[in-house]
């Protein structure tokens, strides 16, 4: 993935996207975790990398469970997997609401529950078609408190063929309330014995098996990004982020760069304008912080990123630059983990926040 110059021919950022890479991520995973079923977390179209490619490539990959935010994301889910693999089971994270229960039975969906109002619908709107339970041991974000357990668990007619929870505090596999989720979450499991259980997203699914239960959900580590507060090396690079420089110049000492002149030279000083900002996903917070890869060597922001540009300082580049070279912002000489710390952020706000002007292309 290397060696892109201005023979490449592109006026704005791009994107490659490894699947490779991807399925590489997946292996890892089911290796850490074999003893349980590795589904796909591929909501937010697939963490930004295109739903079509990732899930065609996951299907190759046989994996047969998929989630998904919203209904809409698993019907064109749905689409995708058709002639792969037809009765591949997608889960929908945020259930039902009266105005998608059609959608949920045309497109063949099961709705994750998330409280006795949801389960009560599906129940009573549904002939027995299968639903997950998303059981809530103390994140406090979405699934049912567990003083509705005993009422979920006594509808009749409702069909939970998975339960699941969501650990609050996989980022530290140390902290002590990921044994206490683990805990209550096997004991309130058996109140279902008939549903299979998931407990671990990514974070867990590098944890100890305790954590694995039957199924496993991962999101952030297939796309290469670390779910935990410090890089995971076992996981690849999938997306680089690339841009063109349009533009070279030199300023003298005393002059600044961009808005608000947040950069004000001190010696003579040499700059590439490169065609990236905010707009297309780079956080501004990366102002003045973040670095770029060009020309076999690091370079950093210089002055505030705005919309559509970033300017590097090449003053002590070591090869010459040109306009058209390729600069890289993570994925490629710098890991999505320290390129996502450069800019205060985490990986999986780099990879949902790829603007529609950013092209993905597929290796």
């Amino acid at each position: 993935m290397s060696g892109h110059t201005a023979s490449d021919k592109t006026s704005g950022p791009w994107v490659d996207i490894s699947l490779d890479a991807l399925a590489a991520n997946y292996a890892t995973l089911r290796a850490a975790a074999p003893d349980a079923e590795m589904a796909a977390v591929v909501k937010c179209n697939a963490y930004g990398l295109g739903l079509a490619a990732i899930a065609t490539k996951l299907a190759e990959q046989n994996c047969k469970t998929f989630f998904v935010a919203y209904p809409e994301e698993g019907a064109a889910l749905r689409e995708v997997l058709k002639p792969l693999n037809a009765d591949a089971a997608i889960y929908v994270f945020n259930g039902p609401l009266p105005q998608t229960m059609a959608l949920f039975q045309s497109a063949k969906m099961a709705p994750v529950l998330n409280s006795l109002e949801q389960a009560t619908t599906w129940a009573a709107e549904t002939d027995g078609a299968p639903a997950a339970l998303h059981i809530d041991t103390g994140m406090n974000r979405l699934g049912a408190p567990l003083s509705e357990i005993d009422a979920i668990a006594a509808l009749s007619g409702l069909n939970i063929n998975l339960v699941m929870s969501h650990l609050a505090c996989a980022s530290d596999p140390a902290h002590p309330k990921n044994d206490e989720q683990c805990k209550l979450f096997g004991a309130v499991a058996k109140d279902f014995p008939q549903a299979r259980a998931s407990l671990s997203a990514s974070g867990g699914a590098l944890m100890d098996a305790r954590f694995h239960f039957d199924l496993v959900r991962p999101g952030v580590a297939l796309y290469g990004g670390s779910p935990f507060d410090i890089d995971e090396a076992r996981l690849e690079p999938v997306a680089v982020l690339r841009a063109p420089v349009v533009q070279l110049r030199e300023i003298a000492p005393g002059e600044t760069v961009g808005y608000n002149a947040s950069f004000k030279a001190t010696a003579p000083t040499r700059l590439a304008t490169v065609a990236l900002g905010y707009g297309d996903g780079m956080p501004a917070s990366g102002s003045g912080r973040a670095q770029a890869v060009i020309a076999g060597g690091r370079a950093r922001i210089a002055g505030r990123i705005s919309m559509d540009l970033i300017s590097l300082d090449i003053t002590d580049h070591k090869n010459p630059i040109n306009t058209g070279d390729i600069a890289t912002f993570f994925g490629e000489g710098i890991r999505l983990f320290e390129a996502a710390k450069s800019c205060n952020t985490s990986a999986y706000e780099l990879l949902t926040g790829l603007g529609g002007r950013v092209d993905r292309r597929y290796l």
